[in-house]
């Protein structure tokens, strides 16, 4: 559907050197997939956006929509921002404050260059984008007289109003409050789903893109350092990076004991110990490695209480040093011989601070990391 090659945008710092921008950004998006660029701010990801919408000029590389070339760096090829086939909600919403809802969402089809409709056939489609996303009683209202979330839901109107093959999304949720943010992540879900349009959403909210995405480009720097589905990025990350940043989680740097093959577990020496974990790729004995383990993967008793897991698992013992109640969760933070570990567990447990405890976790879920 949307095939970006080897993307490069640079722009000049105030001292006259290399500023922010993308280095060789690639990536393909299938028919109706919801692609995320996720990543924190100044890596690129909202300039590979105006990229593809055509805000922005590359320096170099190539931008092809259903087999039509948007711009060809070699070819001197840039199709306008106007002619692309695409849609497009800014984290402002840009609603126009002098007309009505309906009038906005109407907006796209009144301009159209390639489709010229009737008086009845823009209000027949506009009545039905606005009925979809929950406004059309409030089609007469001035769009000024919305709340934050109603004209949230305008910007996605106006934006499915006109059909566009592709549906460009910068970080449109950002400006709500945290409970309408997450309402509106499963509504916009839902719009993309039922609607069957390819979508890129851009955020830098590591939930959000959990929540929503069928596959994730995490970015750094001006690079993509990591694509994959959300369950692979979060629970297989391929660097520091993206483990730190995608969610909480315990990095225990150390050296592989033994060679060891692809996809097997195996042992590293580290401050706390010996561990065992998972490692995707072969590695020899005494390179450097680092393990990742997520602190909802670790199992917490009290001392001397029975207690395991399937398979080979890792044990340490320590103390409870922090403990912090999430509602739905508390957070422990135990205090181990070589370091500490944080831990995450149902609310319901009954462990307290100070109290010493045993730690459990599979070496399944222990994961090494390609980078080290």
């Amino acid at each position: 559907m949307l095939k970006v090659e080897n993307l490069k945008k640079q722009y000049v710092s105030f001292e006259g050197g290399p500023g922010g921008g993308v280095l060789g950004v690639s990536f393909e998006i299938v028919q109706g997939e919801l692609f995320t660029l996720l990543g924190p701010s100044g890596c690129g990801k909202t300039t590979t956006l105006r990229a593809v919408a055509g805000l922005e000029v590359p320096d170099t590389g190539r931008i092809s929509l259903g087999g039509t070339v948007l711009f060809d760096g070699e070819a001197a090829t840039n199709v306008p921002m106007y002619d692309r086939d695409i849609g497009m909600v800014f984290q402002s919403y840009a609603i126009w404050p002098h007309m009505s809802v309906f009038e906005n969402a109407a907006y796209p089809l009144r301009v159209s260059r390639t489709r010229k409709l009737s008086a009845r056939e823009i209000e027949t489609k506009t009545m039905a984008t606005l009925d979809m996303v929950g406004l059309s009683e409030f089609a007469k209202r001035p769009s000024t007289q919305l709340s934050g979330g109603q004209q949230q839901r305008l910007a996605l109107a106006r934006a499915f109003t006109r059909e566009p093959s592709l549906l460009l999304l910068d970080e449109p949720l950002s400006n709500l409050d945290a409970q309408l943010r997450e309402q509106m992540r499963i509504e916009l879900k839902r719009l993309q789903r039922e609607t069957g349009v390819t979508a890129i959403y851009v955020t830098h909210d590591q939930a959000e893109a959990l929540a929503i995405s069928d596959r994730i480009a995490v970015m750094n720097q001006g690079r993509i350092v990591q694509i994959g589905a959300p369950k692979e990025i979060y629970g297989r990350p391929s660097s520091e990076f993206v483990a730190n940043f995608i969610g909480r989680t315990n990095l225990l740097k150390g050296t592989v004991v033994g060679d060891v093959a692809a996809e097997a577990v195996a042992t590293v020496k580290t401050a706390l110990g010996m561990l065992d974990g998972f490692f995707s790729a072969a590695r020899r004995a005494g390179q450097a490695a680092a393990l990742v383990v997520r602190p909802e993967h670790i199992a917490i008793i009290s001392r001397g209480t029975a207690g395991d897991v399937e398979g080979p698992a890792n044990r340490l013992s320590g103390r409870v040093t922090r403990e912090t109640y999430l509602g739905e969760i508390v957070e422990y933070l135990v205090a181990v011989s070589g370091g500490e570990i944080l831990v995450r567990t149902s609310s319901t447990s009954d462990i307290s601070n100070g109290d010493s405890v045993s730690l459990i976790f599979p070496a399944e879920r222990t994961i090494a990391l390609l980078e080290a």
